[in-house]
């Protein structure tokens, strides 16, 4: 019953934003622009970038660092607003039938890519088709399988997938399968933006280090662990953004990126967890602005379940048990992050207060660890524990493992990956028997945790985690459409996840930032820093920071 109606919102919805994005565009041009907007234009933005991406074509995408610059470089055909609510992109409206299987989406007209060809339909169904491809081995192949035909077209039972047409040049139609909860939040990821078939095709895998894209800004220079420089793109649908150049600065620590801004020669920095406190009671950071938001992450520790010994159930639970993660975050972390009881962050629908999860308990991580057959750490081997990561606080964190996990008597060797790309082919190897590791949603939907993390045969699964029970309640979920059962299933899901206990789920991220003060324009939601529209970013200019300082 109440499917339906929810689906009917969202067309009336998008038909009305779609309306009043055009509406608003076309006032700004007529006479707010002239006048009142033209001195924030220019200025060239440097923000730091932890590591090189793995790749910049969306479709290969699986990193935070990638969705940074992707983001920027391409659009879909919705986005988020500032409050993760799907409005117009590339679509400038659209409507679904009363069953949720049958979206009509209606393209804007006058759309171009960075080479100048205008965006079409049929961009749109090869971009979708290209991520559903086996031989491209996308990471988003699976969010886009409910369209109808993807898996004959996957088994290579059929030359195109059913479900995607171009009735003409602007109209796309979409048929799903089923339905599917989450759908038209997934257009708006990082993966699902619109590439130019025919630079795809001319450049093959090239394509991801020099991407084309619809985006407010076009990708003109990559220098491997130092920058990626992109450029305002003037024929920008929603016009050209303020700023003139986008600088990613590749490659530093989080205290030497705080350093860089202190010195003016970033425009934005993270604060440090080691700096938390200070920044609160040093009278020198209250020139900047400073943003927080708690944002819809988790930070945990795998464990390679194909490995020994953490195949046995026991063992994984006493590790967790064994972890003051309270302590981690508190004295190590400087309360930078909120302890993760369970596995969603609070404000993701489905998140459930009342979790306790593993509390610190000592006693019974030794316990467990006897009856797994390993008493006292006898007979354990060393077990490896890897990263890659430039916050300053992580290897303290990880030392405070070896010391928690060193008091049942297991040893731990921690040990750096020299950057993502290689820590990344070590995790996609099963190399590692244990790993610290990030995952930033790309939706606010419960699936973008569980699915990528959980289902059996997913790229991202990094702790092979495989259970035939599980996958059934992942795939059950994706297609229930009534909300409060829905949760009921995510809350099911969560508690037999914490029970296996693929990882430890330490604390969920808080997105804090220092911004210099003549940047104005910022908007933050709760999927954090890579979800950041750098269109509405812009400098104050020159003449009122100088009549301010006399």
């Amino acid at each position: 019953m109440e499917s339906p109606s929810r689906y009917t919102r969202l067309t009336v919805l998008g038909m009305l934003l779609g309306l009043l994005v055009c509406a608003s565009a076309q006032m700004a041009t007529a006479s707010t622009r002239p006048k009142e907007l033209t001195a924030r234009f220019g200025g060239e933005y440097r923000r730091p970038l932890a590591n090189d991406p793995s790749s910049l074509d969306p479709a290969r995408a699986t990193d935070i660092y990638a969705y940074m610059v992707v983001n920027q470089i391409f659009d879909g055909l919705v986005q988020f607003d500032s409050h993760l609510n799907p409005i117009p992109a590339i679509a400038g409206f659209w409507e679904a039938s009363m069953d949720g299987l049958t979206w009509t989406f209606q393209l804007r007209q006058g759309v171009t890519f960075h080479h100048g060809r205008e965006v079409t339909a049929a961009d749109v169904v090869y971009s979708f088709t290209r991520l559903l491809d086996p031989a491209l081995q996308s990471p988003a192949a699976n969010i886009f399988k409910y369209i109808r035909g993807a898996e004959a077209f996957r088994a290579g039972n059929i030359a195109h997938v059913e479900g995607l047409r171009a009735l003409d040049r602007y109209t796309l139609q979409i048929v799903l399968k089923e339905p599917y909860a989450p759908f038209l939040s997934i257009l708006a990821m990082a993966n699902a933006k619109v590439v130019p078939h025919e630079e795809v095709e001319r450049l093959g895998e090239q394509f991801g280090l020099r991407p084309v894209g619809t985006g407010p800004f076009s990708f003109l220079q990559w220098e491997r662990n130092k920058q990626i420089v992109l450029q305002a793109y003037g024929a920008y649908y929603e016009k050209r953004p303020f700023l003139d150049r986008l600088v990613f600065a590749v490659g530093k620590q989080d205290v030497e990126n705080l350093s860089a801004f202190l010195k003016g020669e970033l425009e934005e920095s993270a604060v440090p967890g080691m700096e938390a406190a200070t920044l609160q009671e040093n009278p020198r950071y209250r020139a900047y602005t400073r943003l927080r938001k708690p944002t819809l992450h988790l930070l945990y520790i795998g464990f390679n379940m194909q490995k020994a010994p953490f195949t046995h159930p026991k063992v994984r639970q006493a590790f967790n048990y064994a972890i003051n993660k309270e302590a981690i975050v508190q004295d190590i972390r400087q309360g930078n992050g909120l302890v993760a009881n369970g596995i969603l962050p609070p404000g993701m629908p489905g998140y459930n207060p009342e979790l306790t999860g593993y509390t610190y308990d000592p006693q019974q991580a030794r316990r467990l660890l006897a009856e797994a057959g390993y008493a006292g750490g006898q007979g354990l081997p060393v077990i490896d524990l890897w990263y890659n990561s430039k916050e300053e606080t992580a290897r303290k964190e990880l030392e405070a493992y070896q010391k928690y996990l060193g008091d049942l008597g297991v040893r731990l060797e921690i040990h750096e990956a020299a950057n993502w790309p290689t820590f990344k082919a070590l995790l996609d190897e099963g190399k590692a028997s244990m790993f610290r590791l990030g995952w930033h949603s790309d939706i606010p939907d419960p699936d973008n945790f569980f699915f990528p993390l959980l289902l059996g045969q997913n790229k991202t699964n990094r702790t092979f985690y495989h259970n035939p029970q599980m996958d059934r309640l992942l795939e059950q979920a994706r297609r229930e459409t009534n909300y409060l059962q829905r949760i009921a299933l995510y809350r099911e899901i969560e508690q037999l996840a914490l029970q296996e206990a693929p990882w430890i789920t330490q604390h969920h991220q808080m997105f804090e930032g220092l911004y210099q003060p003549y940047v104005q324009g910022i908007e933050i939601n709760a999927l954090g820093a890579p979800y950041i529209p750098m269109k509405k970013i812009w400098f104050r200019p020159e003449a009122e920071r100088k009549a301010e300082k006399q």
